[in-house]
């Protein structure tokens, strides 16, 4: 089995699943880095043309999505009062408030879900509403301009009724095989997010002209594999999001210096409003009006975030409505060669 698949991360997740099945909160964290990892598999056998791998993935997607639906139902049954946070921060300097009334939150209780939108009235401002379960004996928290407001919900959901437990154990064992299936090498990961871009626009119906500009750089193995699903999915996104019914071209292009490497996604299509730009990284968002294939679950942004992070870079993004949109990934040069 191909450990380039990480086949090996979603086998442990689950395992640990099984470990905390009755620590509801543990187990919920658990889920979200589990979804998280099959998503990004999805994006990378997609990308690399294995069909049958793909469709594992996204079939064990919606199982996952299922468990974290029921979740509110489980915080229920443990005894937890909900309440639904209501705030709004400045556009300029939201992600920093954001972050801090996460914590303070999850101090005394948990976030079950996180509903970010332009407020409609003012453009400067982003409305936030946060579904919360007070699960500790602790005082509610007391948080300036943010109203707490306890909300009722109903004891039992059907998503938590109807679930089979033993379908989480078939679509692992189904993904388990058709990774196993799997004896290609993956492909250099500028290559893959071409080949993603290319599926995407047929998929969407868009005419759209590619450009790869890498200067023949080379990787080492830990940064190709780390970096190939967060370019998947800006490409991906790029075509998805970015251009026109009409078509357009999208650029990749990676250049590298004695201190850093640079990775661009740069598309000419509608742009980004500025209102949005900000709060597209967010878990959750999404400007998709439905699920497909390949948007609308809300992850794509975020994860290509946390993937960055964690490899001690940054990402940016500029745009201009009705120019295009530009993403920027920064790495330290201590991981290309």
């Amino acid at each position: 089995m191909k450990s380039d698949w990480e086949i090996e991360e979603i086998i442990a997740a689950v395992e640990q699943l099984r470990a905390v099945s009755g620590d509801g909160p543990a187990r919920r964290k658990l889920l979200d880095r589990l979804f998280r990892s099959v998503h990004n598999l999805k994006a990378k056998a997609a990308a690399n043309g294995l069909g049958g791998l793909a469709a594992a993935a996204h079939e064990f997607e919606n199982v996952l999505q299922e468990l974290r639906a029921a979740g509110t139902s489980e915080a229920l049954a443990e005894g937890a009062r909900f309440f639904l946070v209501q705030t709004s921060f400045n556009i300029a300097n939201f992600e920093q408030r954001f972050q801090s009334l996460k914590e303070t939150l999850n101090q005394s209780g948990e976030i079950i879900s996180i509903s970010p939108t332009i407020d409609s009235e003012r453009n400067d401002k982003l409305n936030f509403r946060i579904l919360y379960a007070h699960t500790s004996n602790q005082k509610l928290p007391s948080i300036s301009d943010v109203t707490l407001e306890e909300t009722s919900l109903p004891a039992i959901s059907a998503t938590s009724e109807q679930f089979d437990p033993s379908a989480l154990e078939r679509c692992l064992e189904n993904l388990v095989k058709e990774v196993s299936l799997q004896d290609a090498p993956i492909e250099d990961p500028f290559q893959q997010a071409l080949r993603a871009g290319q599926a995407a626009a047929v998929a969407a119906g868009k005419e759209v002209d590619f450009e790869l500009r890498t200067e023949n750089l080379l990787l080492d193995k830990t940064l190709r594999d780390a970096i190939a699903t967060p370019l998947i999915h800006l490409v991906r996104n790029a075509v998805d999001h970015g251009i026109e019914h009409k078509g357009g071209k999208v650029i990749i292009e990676a250049i590298a210096d004695k201190r850093q490497i640079r990775i661009k996604v740069t598309d000419d299509g509608r742009g980004i409003d500025p209102e949005t730009i900000k709060s597209i990284f967010q878990p959750g968002f999404s400007t998709a009006p439905k699920i497909t294939e390949t948007s609308g679950r809300g992850i794509g942004l975020d994860a290509v975030k946390f993937t960055v992070e964690s490899l001690g870079g940054s990402i940016t993004v500029t745009s201009a409505l009705g120019e295009g949109t530009c993403f920027e990934i920064t790495l330290p040069i201590s991981r290309a060669r």
